[in-house]
């Protein structure tokens, strides 16, 4: 399906009222030192990222002080944002990243560039480590522990973005070496955690155990799309566009399989992905039902590449359909009508949580992309 939502100017703005209907029901969760109860420390820093996307993509500023504050407020209790894990401090750093798009402010691109160099430091080199032969350079551990020996994709996907995207605010020799820095730990994911067959992202590597976790999460190939098309990005915007394309060219593949995974989109276009296997009850706070949102995510940004470079009109439709239907689906299907909505966005409606509000306000931001 790859028709393209004809939107007029009264549909855009009622669909602002409904974005940021939701946006208001999930600060309503919001606590004194700027947290969200019933939600974990990562799942935070990416609600506060949608709402950052939706002031970016909506052309809007009704919640930018509100989120210096918020920001401001959990830093005091989490020095720099950064904690063992390593990808929950670069969902903060990303989150950091896109206030400094949003406000200019370079604080907020000081803080992203402190928690790149943290990570930076459990990130394997030529030849540190080996797993069944396969050099394990590039790859990002997932905490900071000492005896840590897991690998992750999603880690190693943050790292990856995050030193591109940062990348292009340096100059020479520092510019260059976060973009190759980049580039290598996404050929970690491509040499050793892609599977070819079904075009997806696979979990973890762990040296130590010897074991392979080949879970196929949306968010692992969200993330994969998201470090490509940043790559891309860079190289084109420093000019250096010798193998440019082939970044572009995997982002797309890697979205256009993702559409159509019949693991994860239901035949009428749908993330319906649970993520998790077995029954969870909709009142448990699970970080499944927010892995499809960074899917969604990424191809919001890949779209937002292709518009600016007048790319790929073909995907360009097949995405705006995508995000829409998405939307669609949630304001029809999974809402109790209050602004609230359940974890399953095909619906029926469930229960209104905090992990289910935060997982669709990527959707909401993602649909003023178009």
């Amino acid at each position: 399906m790859t028709d393209e939502p004809v939107t007029t100017s009264d549909q855009v703005d009622s669909r602002l009222d409904i974005t940021t209907q939701a946006v208001n029901v999930f600060l309503a969760s919001q606590k004194d030192d700027g947290t969200i109860a019933g939600i974990g420390y990562w799942q935070i820093g990416n609600g506060y990222s949608a709402m950052i996307l939706h002031e970016l993509w909506s052309q809007t500023a009704s919640f930018v002080s509100l989120i210096r504050n918020s920001v401001k407020a959990i830093e005091s209790t989490h020095p720099g944002f950064i904690n063992e894990y390593n990808d929950d401090s670069m969902w903060w750093a990303m989150a950091n990243l896109e206030l400094f798009k949003l406000t200019n402010d370079a604080a907020y691109l000081e803080c992203a560039h402190n928690i790149w160099s943290h990570v930076k430091q459990y990130r394997l080199s030529k030849g540190e480590i080996f797993f069944h032969g396969m050099d394990m350079e590039g790859a990002v551990h997932w905490t900071s522990r000492d005896n840590e020996t897991q690998l992750n994709t999603i880690t190693t996907g943050l790292f990856a973005e995050l030193s591109a995207r940062l990348s292009s605010y340096c100059s020479g020799d520092d510019s260059k070496n976060m973009t190759s820095l980049a580039k290598g730990s996404l050929s970690w994911i491509r040499r050793c955690r892609f599977d070819q067959q079904h075009y997806v992202v696979l979990d973890t590597i762990d040296y130590g155990t010897g074991e392979e976790k080949n879970w196929t999460f949306t968010y692992t190939t969200g993330q994969t799309i998201a470090a490509s098309t940043a790559i891309y990005e860079t190289l084109i915007s420093s000019r250096e566009n010798g193998g440019s394309s082939d970044f572009l060219e995997l982002a797309c593949d890697l979205a256009l399989s993702a559409m159509h995974h019949p693991s994860w989109v239901g035949q009428d276009g749908t993330l319906s992905a649970t993520e998790y296997p077995g029954q969870n009850s909709p009142w448990d706070n699970n970080d499944a039902v927010g892995f499809k949102s960074i899917l969604l995510r990424s191809l919001t940004k890949l779209l937002c590449t292709l518009k600016a470079n007048q790319l790929d009109s073909n995907l360009q439709s097949a995405l705006r359909g995508f995000i829409q239907r998405q939307f669609n689906s949630l304001t029809t299907r999974n809402t109790n009508g209050q602004g609230q909505y359940g974890p399953i966005w095909a619906g029926p409606f469930q229960a209104p949580t905090s992990h289910s509000q935060l997982a669709v306000l990527d959707a909401m931001a993602a649909v003023h992309a178009l």
